[in-house]
């Protein structure tokens, strides 16, 4: 039996910061994935952090035979986007199940943490996430339908040194206060399936960020971006990209040309919708 494991990337995090004693992240998964699957017939080597992936899950399984894996990804590299933990996290399954193993997610976050600072959104729904350490792991829900409109703001960010950065953690602790803050006005939005108040703690943590990795552009596109019909910013932490939340079902062309004819320095990505789905396994 043969199966294709399917991962998705994000768009950038709905909220990160410092509380609590750790670091951590809210996750915004999104319609993107990367996609692995046991092919006998596989040739292409797999990125270095899939690579590792695999080799530190056959090591935790304790088998040793190297099964060949393919890997299709649809995710932009080095723009905050979870490209690698799709990665990593889509090839950890894989190789499990060419073993007749199914790992849980907390394994694979586990693997994945081995690797890197790494995203959850193979988690279903919403979760709170140790990005470092993952000791503590919170499913906030299920988050309510909307579409987000992607710009990156140029240039790449390697998530390895941005975490290695020997003031990140003390600027995170001085925006404690709001993101405690922010993190309350989310679970409300979970709870009452808002997402005015999910774009609003999104949009309280992407400007506390400006300190730690800031983006000129983001002041003009939250401003736009909400004069048009949009419900908050989110933004790549440790990344290049704005999203704009819009209510799903809302025509995002105009707010596209618009946004591209205002913003300066903003290049559009892609249009994508936020899913729960986790990870997925089928079989082929």
């Amino acid at each position: 039996m043969a199966y294709v494991v399917s991962s998705p990337g994000s768009c950038g995090e709905f909220i990160q910061g410092y509380a609590e004693g750790a670091s951590f992240m809210v996750t915004c998964p999104i319609n993107r994935y990367a996609m692995a699957l046991v092919d006998e017939k596989a040739e292409d080597a797999l990125p270095d952090k899939a690579e590792e992936a695999l080799r530190k899950t056959l090591a935790y399984l304790g088998e040793t035979d190297r099964p060949s894996v393919r890997l299709i990804s649809s995710i932009p590299k080095g723009k905050g986007l979870a490209s690698s933990t799709a990665d990593i996290s889509a090839v950890a399954e894989a190789v499990a199940l060419s073993f007749g193993r199914k790992l849980s997610m907390e394994e694979i976050a586990h693997i994945a943490l081995s690797i890197e600072p790494s995203d959850a959104t193979f988690f279903e729904g919403i979760v709170q996430f140790d990005y470092r350490e993952g000791k503590a792991i919170r499913s906030l829900g299920l988050s309510p339908a909307m579409d987000i409109l992607i710009y990156d703001c140029g240039g790449e960010i390697d998530t390895m040194s941005f975490n290695s950065r020997e003031d990140l953690i003390a600027l995170q602790k001085s925006n404690e206060k709001d993101i405690a803050h922010a993190l309350r006005l989310f679970e409300k939005g979970i709870a009452e399936k808002s997402i005015d108040l999910i774009g609003e703690a999104a949009s309280i943590s992407a400007f506390c960020n400006q300190k730690i990795l800031y983006k000129k552009q983001l002041a003009d596109f939250h401003r736009i971006g909400l004069s048009l019909g949009g419900k908050g910013v989110i933004c790549a932490h440790s990344g290049t990209v704005l999203g704009l939340i819009l209510p799903p079902g809302m025509e995002a062309l105009p707010l596209r040309e618009k946004l591209e004819d205002t913003v300066e320095g903003i290049t559009f990505l892609d249009l994508v919708s936020l899913t729960n789905r986790g990870m997925q396994v089928e079989k082929i």
